[in-house]
């Protein structure tokens, strides 16, 4: 490892030669942003390969210690009412805390994940894929220009529209005249002196507020203008080469090969001229370079560990089972419980093998917050010679989870466990890593992954529960290619219920809302609307062994 603390830190983005200001992107010229692009990939890589830092902000020190010291004090009140009257659902779980974030860093390969999406199923690319792979050069630019200088995202600018409150330099003018006004009243000087504009092309104006968001400003539309409009004022000085970067051609209207006319308009955008490309830039990577993998939240499980094992009081500690360690967020989440927790878990990843320290990813992981976080004099200290607060405990495995039962270590739980939860994987749309161990190589075939890793799973996870004990399940079923599907879901139900398993129901975990995505129009398999906003969720689906 390169990294002294074996988790990354902050990036040094900002230090990066391509981090320029927007204004500067759309002043280049085509060749010179493609070079731009070059060596922002070049930059990028160089960090990642040197000091395991992948392109996020990321926190030091510091930073990660202040924010898992909130986790064990976090109310974890994330259960909520369903109101879609979905007879399976056992609720809804909203929790958008942060302050789990950090242990991504702990995880530095999080982002070379390879993950199966779209229409292909080509075996799937990472984040990191799109920076180092040659034959995806031409595709990064691609999408750099797109998303960067086209600003398809709304990351570096707004949409003008007919609302002062939006823009508070607009006084009501048509965006012929605010054109106009613009240079001839030099409009964008002393107050508004870092305001600069640019003019995107739609071809439509019925799909609401470009770039906007709010429901606040819901039935106001944009200033536009039409191709007439804008080639005049290019025409006459009024619109410069900067400004217009972002077309190509200024035309009114294309026709398809279908014989369908669609009609062009123009858009005014306005940013700011200073606002640097970093970090913006990162979300744009996480969106646009492949799909990133994302960490168990921490503190959700950590509110499932204590709902689902309360009813458990004869016991001084109660032992959790995670069969997929994942990304350490369920570790975490039982070390952070006030409720005395002792976590068992497995998992064959080796890129999560500490060589120098000769542990896992996850027991650093668990030290770290317990040496710093429970190893201290309680807040609640009624006296000097109050003990310290003892740490929970844990026992993490490297075998697969089909295969664990016959490690004579992990037999002293038979019959032992209060609770299993964990996120399996979902086949072989993530691949987090080429080792064999890994149950998409071992099983390369569904039907053979479901029946030698799937059930034997499940099956050691029933039998080594205790009786009037849960098992929790985060599983979805997936579509890989264009008509390639897997029902994950039922076949675990299945499976499960086989054994003995009553199944009681599913909850709904809320993921974070993508800009410009609504899961209900997008082909997505689970989303539900709740709070008058449409969310995906994953299901967690809820066993009892009675």
């Amino acid at each position: 490892m390169k990294t002294k603390n074996f988790f990354y830190e902050k990036s040094n983005f900002k230090e990066f030669v391509s981090n320029i200001t927007y204004d500067d992107l759309l002043k280049m010229s085509d060749s010179d942003f493609t070079e731009w692009a070059k060596n922002l990939r070049k930059e990028v890589t160089h960090q990642w390969n040197t000091t395991d830092t992948p392109p996020v902000i990321g926190k030091n020190e510091d930073g990660i210690l202040n924010s898992f010291k909130k986790l064990s004090a976090n109310k974890c009140d994330f259960l909520q009412e369903d109101y879609t009257n979905d007879s399976e659902s056992l609720g809804i779980i909203q929790n958008f805390n942060k302050d789990a974030s950090a242990c991504n860093q702990f995880f530095p390969t999080m982002l070379k994940t390879k993950i199966s999406i779209g229409k292909s199923a080509d075996g799937g690319l990472s984040i990191y894929d799109h920076f180092v792979l040659p034959e995806l050069e031409e595709k990064f630019i691609k999408t750099m220009r797109k998303a960067v200088k086209n600003d398809s995202m709304y990351s570096y600018s707004r949409s003008i529209v007919n609302k002062k409150d939006e823009n508070p330099f607009w006084d009501g003018e048509s965006a012929y005249d605010f054109i106009k006004k613009v240079k001839d009243e030099n409009l964008f000087s002393d107050k508004w002196k870092d305001i600069r504009i640019w003019i995107a092309r739609v071809k439509d104006l019925n799909k609401g507020n470009y770039g906007t968001t709010n429901e606040a400003y819901k039935g106001f539309g944009n200033l536009y203008m039409s191709a007439d409009e804008v080639n005049e004022l290019k025409d006459s000085g009024y619109l410069t080469d900067t400004m217009l970067s972002n077309l190509d051609e200024i035309v009114d209207k294309e026709v398809l090969k279908s014989g369908k006319e669609n009609k062009f308009y123009y858009l005014i955008r306005w940013y700011d001229k200073t606002t640097p490309i970093f970090p913006k830039i990162l979300q744009i990577f996480r969106l646009s370079c492949g799909q990133p993998a994302v960490n168990f939240p921490a503190l959700t499980a950590r509110m499932l560990y204590e709902k689902y094992t309360e009813h458990i009081n004869n016991q001084d500690k109660v032992i959790v089972y995670d069969p997929s360690s994942g990304w350490g967020g369920r570790i975490l989440g039982a070390m952070c419980s006030n409720k005395k927790i002792h976590y068992v878990g497995t998992d064959p990843n080796t890129d999560n093998i500490i060589d120098e320290l000769g542990i896992s990813r996850y027991e650093h992981l668990a030290n770290f917050y317990n040496d710093n976080c429970k190893n201290d004099y309680s807040s609640t200290a009624l006296n000097f010679f109050e003990p310290t607060v003892q740490p929970n405990t844990f026992e993490v495995f490297a075998d697969g989870s089909e295969l664990i039962r016959n490690n004579s270590k992990f037999q002293k739980y038979k019959g032992k466990l209060d609770f299993v939860f964990t996120s399996p994987p979902y086949f072989n749309r993530e691949q987090y890593s080429e080792d064999d161990s890994q149950s998409f190589m071992a099983y390369s075939e569904y039907d053979d992954w479901r029946d030698n890793f799937l059930r034997p799973t499940l099956t050691t996870a029933y039998e080594y529960l205790r009786r009037d004990r849960y098992i929790l399940w985060n599983i979805a079923s997936i579509k890989i290619g264009t008509d390639t599907y897997y029902d994950l879901e039922g076949d675990s139900r299945a499976i499960l219920e086989e054994l003995g398993c009553e199944y009681k129901g599913k909850l709904k975990m809320l993921m974070t809302r993508m800009v410009g995505l609504d899961p209900s129009k997008s082909g997505i398999l689970n989303s539900v609307k709740h709070q008058n906003k449409v969310y995906k969720f994953e299901p967690i689906f809820v066993f009892y062994k009675g």
